[in-house]
């Protein structure tokens, strides 16, 4: 990563190969409070990132910005690998959530109701 700083606007450049598309808008994205964000991907396969302060008067600290990109690309490039590796515990969850599920289905069981929640249970007056 390399990063050119120059206020109100600093150059990131990032080596595509290291970051997934996904994981550069997502974390940049988080950024578009205090800054414009330019994403392209260049011919070099780097992505450049243009950060733009969007009021100059605000005082940005420009110094710790790349400590925080590069927290902030690890973070997402973990999500982006936890969110993988859990696809297809993910996908079973959800298939076994709607797995024989029928809406004609009526409940074989009493249902014990001491509140009153019941949709069929009725105050007498």
């Amino acid at each position: 990563m390399y990063i050119t700083i120059t206020p109100p606007a600093a150059e990131v450049l990032i080596d595509a190969a290291q970051y997934s598309r996904t994981v550069i808008h997502k974390c940049f994205y988080w950024y578009t409070r205090d800054f414009n964000v330019e994403i392209t991907y260049t011919a070099s396969a780097q992505w450049r990132i243009m950060l733009t302060a969007k009021e100059l008067e605000a005082k940005q600290p420009w110094e710790q910005l790349p400590a925080r990109i590069n927290n902030d690309l690890l973070d997402f490039s973990l999500r982006e690998i936890v969110a993988e590796e859990t696809r297809t515990i993910r996908e079973l969850l959800v298939a076994k959530a709607f797995a024989n599920y029928d809406t004609q289905d009526v409940l074989e069981s009493d249902i014990s109701d001491p509140v009153g929640f019941h949709p069929e249970h009725r105050i007498l007056p």
